[in-house]
């Protein structure tokens, strides 16, 4: 019988995820990390409704998959995935969205805010990639081989993303602060959505104690 494992359940539970969900997650994603079941329930918001716990079906189908990261042989070793990651591969990375919640926006607003971070994050990447001219960049890396790991996180307000952001600052790791024209629903100048990209360990320290939004 299939059977999450409880540390990365705590995990997602500290985050705010109901068991059911989190049990979900970790089912779809071979129940091999937390962050992987984390982004899961960030891409699939239709199929991960708390009141609705798993089934035995799903389980059934779902339960023999192996997991994502390493095939375990018959003598217990780990394999190599086929896809052979390219020399200077030091990944893997990631981007989050922290959302300055204090403002009340609207789910559209947040949806728009959230896009302007990821086009201007994602511009100054790729501007970053043509100078570094490296075969695995940062950004190639994360869109080859991570899968575009993305997931957006509750942040308490103005002071609070800007805090984050000299942090990421001093770490640096890539971010853009979206500062709103202020032509709906907040005022001119609101600090809506902070973006930060970088290794997944290196973005952790930062924002990996945050809420799911």
């Amino acid at each position: 019988m299939w059977k999450p494992n409880e540390d990365f359940v705590s995990i997602l539970l500290s985050m705010g995820i109901s068991r059911n969900v989190a049990e979900r997650a970790l089912l779809n994603t071979g129940n091999t990390s937390a962050e992987m079941a984390a982004a899961w329930i960030f891409d699939h918001p239709d199929r991960t409704l708390p009141e609705l716990p798993l089934t035995a079906e799903e389980i059934a189908n779902l339960s023999d998959l192996p997991p994502q990261e390493n095939m375990i042989d018959e003598n217990g070793e780990e394999d190599e995935e086929d896809d052979v990651l390219p020399e200077g591969y030091d990944g893997p990375y990631k981007m989050v969205f922290v959302v300055n919640m204090s403002l009340g926006m609207g789910v559209g607003k947040i949806a728009a805010q959230v896009a302007h971070a990821a086009l201007g994050l994602h511009r100054e990447l790729i501007d970053k990639e043509m100078e570094d001219n490296k075969e695995c960049g940062a950004l190639t890396c994360w869109e080859d081989y991570d899968g575009e790991r993305k997931i957006a996180l509750k942040g308490e307000s103005q002071e609070h993303l800007l805090d984050l952001l000299k942090q990421a600052k001093e770490a640096g790791l890539s971010h853009y602060l979206v500062s709103d024209a202020g032509h709906t629903q907040v005022a001119p100048g609101s600090n809506t959505v902070l973006s930060i990209f970088g290794k997944e360990s290196d973005v952790n320290l930062i924002t990996g104690k945050l809420k799911l939004l």
